[in-house]
């Protein structure tokens, strides 16, 4: 591998995404959230109301679409449906409920395997999503697992919903709250039992546990983890 690759794995909701993000800027590299084609599979199963238990009608979605990934001017990855940006339809509830049904069938991650894979060749990257480290980039020159406890993802979630829909009534939220451990639940341990790519903590992964600390002082300690393992940036941090 010429490029140096970092993978970032865990499961959703884990913070994994606005790690990478901030890592990926630190060290001057690419930031590859390839969890946007998955999303856009899960979008387009929505859209066409296709039965999510049907691997064979799902995975006919990433044949009859292109999906292609592509870098903005923040060097970050985007994903286009048939030449159109959908990154801001991405991450509703039930896109994300989707996404985590419809990634767990083999053909549909088998058919965007390559894509992953191939996507900005020659760039530095730090990757991020479910299988990074255990499938895409197997070889890949470091590897990070996110940890969230639950109840600190559900706080979380919460607090992102209420800003999107606004105020709300205190019994408005204790029932999104316990709408929202159920789903997060049943999501992770749909993510971490079953399916082709289960996400779990690989013996060469560094675990990394999101669940307390300032986001800030995460993204420093594991640059600082990267330096240490002989990675060199491609450009100064701040």
């Amino acid at each position: 591998m010429n490029r140096q690759v970092v993978t970032v794995d865990g499961l959703a909701g884990t913070g994994k995404t606005s790690i990478s993000k901030l890592l990926a800027e630190r060290l001057g590299f690419v930031h590859l959230s390839t969890g946007l084609l998955y999303r856009a599979v899960g979008l387009l199963a929505l859209r066409e109301k296709v039965d999510r238990t049907d691997e064979e009608l799902v995975s006919f979605i990433v044949d009859d679409h292109s999906l292609q990934l592509v870098l903005d001017s923040n060097r970050s990855a985007r994903v286009l449906v048939d030449g159109i940006d959908v990154f801001d339809d991405l991450y509703s509830p039930e896109v994300s409920e989707s996404t985590s049904q419809v990634a767990q069938f083999g053909r549909v991650r088998e058919k965007l395997v390559g894509a992953q894979r191939e996507a900005f060749p020659g760039e530095d990257l730090v990757a991020e999503g479910r299988d990074m480290g255990s499938l895409i980039f197997p070889d890949a020159h470091f590897k990070f697992f996110v940890s969230t406890d639950e109840p600190v993802k559900v706080e979380r979630r919460l607090k992102q919903l209420k800003e999107a829909r606004g105020a709300m009534s205190e019994q408005e939220a204790k029932s999104l709250k316990e709408k929202m451990k159920i789903e997060i639940h049943e999501r992770d341990k749909r993510d971490s039992e079953g399916g082709f790519a289960t996400t779990f903590q690989q013996p060469d992964m560094y675990l990394v546990d999101n669940s307390t600390q300032p986001l800030e002082i995460v993204v420093e300690n594991l640059y600082n983890v990267l330096l240490d393992h002989g990675i060199k940036p491609r450009m100064s941090g701040n």
